[in-house]
């Protein structure tokens, strides 16, 4: 047994690069610096210098993805070959520690039986949860009744949930069965992108992230469409279409061959040098999420970069507003006109308005979103479980 059994922690994850890659880093390097010996097992990032290994955590790497590249004969092999090694490396991180922190997994087929590994070998299993339905079932609809259930076993198998939301936390009550007491909320924590940029006024809004359907694009899309011809604001749609959707960016770039002077896009992966760039420009980022429990990272994002948010009040938004976000609204059920009521109210404001509201909501979030506080969350709930020996 090991003399500090739940300051030992293994976290696994396939992540490597955007917002995901970036929310395991951060995670990582906080619970580290909380106190708890940290390994991570995950892929080194890109760029390299934003990997954790350079702030303290103890890294075993994986290969990294594709990333949609080469013949799909390569691509299979590449990723059978990683997940056939972390089958080996999870075994050897139990000789040190029992306790394994498991997010942003892998192919649902392969996560289940990653889990299952970890249970055998006598691991304690914690599994950060970020959405706790997926936006987009990947079966085949005569076997999605199976990845339903695939789904609702791998939240049994493990020891211990954590969502970043009291939404999806209800989620997995309701929904799936799990005991209130085996999940633990622990928010997204804040993507710092140094100091803020001051806001130019240029009235350009920026919609930024996974092009999901509960996102409603499409409905900012035709929003912007419907302002008056003097409106001075322009839309900037910079990120990669859901993998497991890409029929919703089909519609949303038929509804762009209809009138799109105003509208810019920038379809694929955006490098972080890109996201600072982006941020600049823009004056305020749109979020008119619906069917949405979970923590937005470009909320948080947009909140630390001194940017106003349109959004509605779900999942991590509404908890973020609560808190002090001081964001302009868009009413739901989300619609073109709910949105364009937020993007005509926007443009009524003020810059110094603006800037001042952006300023209030970076304040009031500070300490909530600080990964500082995050990290010892996950250094209090690692010494509160039973069974912490290795």
């Amino acid at each position: 047994m090991t003399e500090a059994g739940a300051r030992i922690l293994t976290i696994f994850s396939p992540s490597w690069r955007g917002g995901a890659g970036r929310f395991v880093r951060e995670m990582s390097v906080a619970i580290a610096a909380s106190g708890v010996r940290t390994t991570l097992i995950s892929p080194l990032a890109e760029p390299e210098t934003e990997d954790a290994g350079h702030f303290g955590v103890e890294r075993i790497y994986l290969a990294q993805g594709k990333a949609g590249q080469g013949s799909i004969f390569a691509r299979a092999l590449g990723a059978l070959g990683r997940v056939a090694r972390t089958f080996p490396l999870l075994a050897r991180q139990r000789r040190i520690s029992p306790w394994y922190l498991v997010t942003m997994t892998d192919w649902l087929p392969v996560k289940l039986l990653q889990f299952m590994w970890i249970r055998l070998l006598g691991g304690r299993l914690i599994y950060v949860v970020h959405d706790a339905t997926p936006h987009a079932w990947t079966f085949p609809r005569p076997l999605q009744g199976l990845e339903g259930a695939m789904l609702r076993w791998s939240y049994h198998l493990a020891t211990q949930l954590v969502t970043l939301t009291g939404a999806a936390a209800r989620e997995l009550e309701n929904r799936y069965g799990i005991v209130r007491q085996r999940i633990s909320i622990i928010p997204h924590g804040a993507y710092h992108s140094g100091t803020p940029q001051p806001m130019r006024g240029d009235n350009i809004v920026l919609v930024f992230g996974m092009l999901r359907r509960n996102k409603r694009t499409l409905e900012t899309i035709e929003a912007m469409q419907l302002l008056p011809e003097d409106s001075p604001l322009r839309l900037i749609i910079a990120g990669v279409p859901h993998a497991d959707d890409p029929g919703y960016w089909q519609e949303c770039q038929a509804a762009l061959r209809h009138g799109h002077a105003r509208i810019h896009t920038e379809i694929g992966f955006v490098s972080d040098e890109r996201v600072a760039q982006l941020l600049d420009e823009c004056d305020a980022m749109i979020l008119p999420y619906e069917d949405f429990n979970s923590a937005s990272g470009v909320a948080s994002l947009g909140v630390f970069s001194e940017r106003l948010l349109l959004c509605t009040d779900v999942g991590s938004m509404g908890e973020l507003i609560e808190g002090g976000l001081e964001p302009l609204a868009v009413a739901r059920p989300v619609t073109a006109l709910s949105v364009l009521d937020a993007l005509k109210a926007f443009a009524d404001l003020p810059v110094q308005t603006r800037r001042d509201m952006a300023a209030r909501s970076r304040a009031a979030l500070t300490e909530h979103l600080s990964w500082q506080r995050i990290g010892k969350l996950y250094q209090a709930l690692l010494s509160d479980q039973p069974g912490t020996g290795a």
